[in-house]
């Protein structure tokens, strides 16, 4: 079996791989193992000199990484270095802060006092997706890594050279073997990997199809997890006045890397009394977009990752114009080759609508009407996901009304949802369960371990 990359700006494929076998799999995990016995008693000042030094090499390597993005999944060249540049931040953060975010903590009360302190649990089994292929690995994997964890990555089949990219650049920065290990290895292996006694742990960055399949392995096992799943996050037009720069704002929520983001603006919600200059103008913004090479610097539409994808799309808007949504621009596949998809405006979506009720991971954005503030919440909360939600407004009394009764795990006001090294983020419903990142994510895999003293 091979892992396979195939570039979607031509469908050609440009890269393979063979993946490993059982008994090389077997060989990483014990390796995983023997090396967390040393790395959880490395000193903190020695771990922070390797994070510097991954740094230095990933800046030093940023175009060629980023090239690598474009190539495989099809990201802008324009805006492939900033997947680097995230993911260099966010090794800064964790660096820079560790000390603080897993220093002991002392209590003394109720006729107890001690202190807690934090412990990491061993090796730990990380499945990455495809969209972001060096952040969305950073984040899940560096803040263990700091704490003391080991981890094997399983990336996403589709970015293989990427993959083998990142652990390379562990390896440059002096990281010994078996800190970080990439896996090339189909899913089928996924469960004897969560079942090797040595595992400790699993985090998913994907699908909620997926996630209820890792998911259950690691109840199966009993290893907790993390799981960053899908998401249909609302961008909701409260009472304003200034529509050009909400539509504005609109268009980068929906098309940031051809709308294939978990936390995409991917349904927007408007006030009557605005719909239809809201639907105009985010329309013709969308008609305006240069689609095209994404090695382009001029490109800011580029392919969708995958045929599959792009056909499952096509099936998305095609059923829902004929559940009575009003295409306003879009709605074809581009006659050219690869995965290209027009973008996409469906005008007059609601609950029963498949691009509504759905997940879409592209370049397309259903809009609803809602009547008043309180059908604006309630079509916000008709989702199986809870991730991010978007809320843009000049009212903040209406702000605050709306704001609080949103089912999200993340909301931006007048801004769009994104991620912080220095700030939980995971979703709720269907949109998975754990914290990435901040506090929360660098202790989810630790031993609190709470000492009283006599």
């Amino acid at each position: 079996m091979w892992s396979k990359s195939i570039n979607p700006a031509t469908g050609e494929i440009i890269f393979e791989v063979p993946y490993i076998d059982e008994a090389e799999l077997q060989a990483k995990i014990e390796t995983a193992a023997r090396a967390y016995k040393v790395w959880r008693n490395t000193p903190l000042v020695e771990k922070q000199r390797l994070f510097t030094s991954l740094m230095e090499v990933l800046e030093a390597k940023k175009w060629e990484l980023a090239k690598l993005d474009t190539l495989e999944m099809g990201m802008p060249i324009s805006d492939a270095p900033g997947d680097v540049s995230k993911s260099i931040g966010t090794i800064k953060y964790f660096r820079d802060n560790a000390e603080t975010l897993l220093a002991p903590k002392a209590f003394d009360e109720g006729g107890a006092k001690g202190r807690i302190v934090y412990e990491p649990l061993g090796v730990l089994y990380c499945i990455t997706p495809w969209n972001f292929p060096f952040n969305q690995v950073i984040r899940s994997t560096i803040p263990n890594i700091i704490a003391g964890n080991t981890v094997l990555v399983k990336h996403a089949s589709n970015v293989p050279q990427a993959a083998m990219a990142l652990e390379a650049a562990f390896l440059e920065a002096g990281f010994p073997e078996g800190i970080y290990t990439n896996l090339l290895i189909p899913s089928s292996f996924s469960e004897s990997i969560i079942a090797h006694r040595a595992i400790v742990g699993v985090t998913l960055t994907g699908g909620d199809k997926a996630g209820r399949v890792i998911g259950s392995l690691a109840g199966k096992y009993l290893k907790p997890s993390v799981l960053e799943l899908g998401g249909s996050d609302p961008f909701l037009v409260l009472d304003n006045n200034r529509m050009d720069e909400i539509v504005k704002a609109a268009i980068s929520g929906r098309m940031s890397n051809c709308g294939q983001k978990c936390n995409s603006s991917k349904r927007f919600i408007v006030l009557e009394k605005y719909y239809e200059e809201f639907c105009q103008k985010f329309a013709k913004g969308m008609s305006e977009l240069v689609i095209g090479d994404p090695m382009d610097p001029a490109t800011k539409v580029g392919p969708v990752a995958k045929e599959e994808m792009l056909e499952e799309m096509a099936e998305q808007v095609a059923d829902s114009i004929k559940a009575g949504a009003r295409l306003l621009t879009g709605g074809v596949r581009l006659d050219r080759p690869g995965f290209f998809y027009a973008p996409t405006v469906l005008a007059d979506t609601k609950p029963g609508v498949r691009v509504f009720d759905e997940e879409v991971f592209g370049p397309v954005a259903p809009v609803a009407m809602a009547r008043d503030i309180e059908e604006l919440i309630e079509l916000a909360n008709a989702s199986r996901y809870g991730l991010g939600c978007s809320i843009f407004g000049d009212d903040r009394a209406q702000i605050e009304q709306v704001m609080s009764r949103i089912e999200a795990g993340n909301i931006a006001v007048n801004k769009i949802v994104t991620s912080y090294a220095f700030l939980p983020y995971g979703g709720i419903k269907d949109a998975g369960y754990g914290k990435e990142l901040g506090e929360r994510g660098i202790k989810t895999f630790m031993n609190e371990k709470v000492i009283v003293e006599g």
